[in-house]
C-alpha cells in the first residue's frame, strides 16, 4: 500500500491542495492513493471514492482495507469486491452521477483533459447552493478551455500551482464557487491562455509552452490561426521576461 511518501509528485501536489473538510469526493479515483492518503493526514472526516470502472475499483477497495479505513463489519467474503463501506467509500458511477446533492464539500477530478472536466461539471452541479465547495483540478490539457468555463459557470480560481513529473508539466486550478451576489473577475485573454503560474519552476514551464507553439509554427497555412499562434508566443515571450525578474 502506498502511503503519502510515495505519492507521485503530481497526486502530492493535488493532496496538498485540499484543506481540511468533512467529506471529499475523489473523481476517477483510480486505486484511491488520493482520498486514503487525505483522511490519513486529517484532511476530511470521509472520503468517496468514485470511478466509472470496476476494475480500478477493486484495487481501490483492497487499498482502502488495507489502510483500515473501511466499515469494522465488513467481512473477508467482501474482500473481492470492489464495495467499501466506512470511513471510505467506493461508488461506481460517471462523474458526480454517485453524489448527492451538496455531499462533498470538496471534489478531485485529476488526471483527465480539460474538456471531458468540463463535461463531469455540466453533467451534474457541484454542490449547488454550498458556497463552501472547493474543486481541486488537475487536466491534462485544454487549460484554457476550463479556466473560461470555471469563471463563465461563477467558479473562482483562487489557486493554480505547477508541479513537474520527470520530463512533464502539470497544473493544479483550486477553484470555489463564489458567493451569492459576488463578483467573478474575469482575466485577460492571454491570462486564460497562460495562467497563473508563479513559482521556481515557472520559467521552465513557459520555456516549454514556447517551444511548443514553435514546433507547429512553420507549419501553419491557415491566416487567422497563424495570428492566434503568433500572439500567443507573444503572451509567452513576454511572461517568461516577467518571471525572469
Amino acid at each position: 500500500m502506498k502511503g503519502a511518501n510515495f505519492l507521485s509528485p503530481r497526486l502530492a501536489a493535488v493532496l496538498s491542495c485540499v484543506e481540511k473538510c468533512g467529506v471529499l469526493a475523489d473523481i476517477g479515483t483510480d486505486h484511491a492513493y488520493l482520498p486514503i492518503e487525505a483522511v490519513r493526514a486529517g484532511l476530511c472526516k470521509c472520503a468517496i471514492a468514485c470511478d466509472v470502472s470496476v476494475g480500478p475499483l477493486k484495487i481501490a477497495a483492497r487499498n482502502i482495507r488495507a489502510a483500515g479505513f473501511c466499515g469494522a463489519s465488513e467481512s473477508a467474503s467482501e474482500s473481492a469486491s470492489w464495495q467499501t463501506h466506512g470511513q471510505i467509500e467506493t461508488r461506481l458511477g460517471d462523474g458526480l452521477a454517485p453524489l448527492e446533492e451538496n455531499e462533498a464539500d470538496c471534489i478531485v477530478i485529476a488526471g483527465m483533459g480539460g474538456m471531458k472536466i468540463i463535461e463531469i461539471l455540466t453533467a451534474k452541479k457541484i454542490g449547488a447552493g454550498s458556497v463552501a465547495t472547493r474543486t481541486i483540478l488537475q487536466p491534462q490539457h485544454d487549460l484554457e478551455e476550463l479556466r473560461r468555463f470555471l469563471h463563465a459557470s461563477r467558479r473562482i480560481i483562487i489557486e493554480e500551482k505547477l508541479v513537474r513529473e520527470t520530463a512533464r508539466f502539470y497544473v493544479i486550478i483550486v477553484a470555489e464557487a463564489a458567493r451569492t451576489g459576488a463578483e467573478v473577475a474575469t482575466w485577460t485573454d492571454a491570462e486564460y491562455f497562460l495562467g497563473r503560474i508563479e513559482g521556481a519552476d515557472a520559467v521552465d514551464y513557459y520555456r516549454e509552452m514556447q517551444r511548443k507553439i514553435l514546433a507547429y509554427f512553420d507549419e501553419i497555412t491557415d491566416e487567422t490561426a497563424r495570428e492566434i499562434a503568433k500572439k500567443r508566443l507573444e503572451w509567452v515571450k513576454k511572461r517568461i521576461k516577467e518571471r525572469m525578474k
